[in-house]
């Protein structure tokens, strides 16, 4: 009897020994499951994760895509000497309606699933705004963040997160493609890329004597250190040549031969409305030509860029 017994103890040992450690490892009452706050903290967590990376992806393909079929454009007419206008226009107004600042476009609603999909995970009855900003346990610590800690509500942190975000793919795509803000800045996207890498620009303004007169002030030799752009706008206070319509157009020729960039100042006239040329490298002069195209009025002037 004493023999089976000890079999019998023997045998249930091992059970006994997992009962034990498991006593010692769990907390008295643990079920093993969650707190609520904690899978909360989880979700917000993995949806600032994965959201952003999903909307940079999303940028970078998409200004990417855009990019590369303005440089086709600019490359055809510098190398083959093609006209670049017509192909610039198609791919800008295909571009607009993808990178564009208008809430219906492609970019737009990204932007808008990145703060919507992480404000609905972050935002909840057991982990919200002060949780995400606190430094102590259980918080993401987003207080800490310089530029971003003082938001005063979760969607003004995810703007300011987002716009970070932005800051950090732009300089990495004008990395990849340097010429992607001079591209982006003459067809009116720029301005919605703040944070692509520019080079330093010289900027010159053209503008007439007087409103309406459709003579254009000559802008002379126009001076550009080494490895900076120069920057057109038309003053929209002398520039226009009168009538009800806004179909004045200034065309900026830089350079001579079949190779010469040509870019145009659509009438309104304006800080909006930008023609890049640029950067230059090396030393020398090259010619410029600006005519001015208004209804009957009709001038043009010529000069150099001189880079000393």
């Amino acid at each position: 009897m004493a023999s089976r017994a000890g079999g019998a103890w023997a045998r249930r040992r091992p059970t006994a020994g997992l009962a034990l450690v498991a006593a010692l490892l769990l907390p008295a009452g643990s079920t093993c499951l969650a707190s609520a706050e904690l899978s909360a903290a989880k979700l917000c967590r993995k949806a600032f994760n994965v959201q952003g990376r999903t909307y940079a992806l999303k940028r970078m393909g998409l200004v990417l895509a855009c990019v590369d079929k303005l440089l086709k454009c600019e490359l055809l007419a510098e190398i083959d000497g093609a006209a670049a206008a017509g192909c610039r226009a198609a791919v800008a107004k295909s571009c607009a309606r993808r990178v564009g600042a208008q809430a219906d476009s492609s970019l737009a609603k990204a932007a808008l699933r990145f703060e919507s999909k992480v404000g609905v995970a972050c935002q909840t009855p057991d982990y919200d705004y002060t949780d995400v900003s606190s430094t102590g346990p259980g918080g993401l610590w987003f207080a800490n963040d310089a530029t971003c800690g003082a938001s005063i509500d979760l969607p003004s942190l995810l703007v300011c997160v987002r716009d970070q975000v932005e800051a950090r793919i732009d300089a990495m795509m004008s990395a990849v493609k340097p010429r992607t803000a001079l591209l982006f800045d003459n067809v009116g996207l720029g301005a919605d890329f703040p944070h692509l890498v520019r080079p330093p620009l010289v900027d010159a303004v053209l503008s007439a004597p007087a409103p309406g007169s459709g003579v254009l002030v000559d802008p002379g030799v126009l001076v550009v250190a080494a490895g900076s752009g120069l920057r057109f706008t038309g003053d929209a206070a002398t520039l226009g040549c009168g009538g009800v319509s806004d179909d004045g157009r200034v065309t900026i020729t830089v350079g001579a031969g079949p190779t010469a960039q040509q870019l145009t100042l659509d009438e309104p006239y304006g800080a909006g409305e930008v023609a890049i040329f640029g950067p230059w490298i090396a030393a020398g002069s090259v010619p410029y030509t600006i005519a001015l195209q208004d209804g009957a009025c009709a001038d043009t002037v010529s000069g150099t860029v001189s880079v000393p």
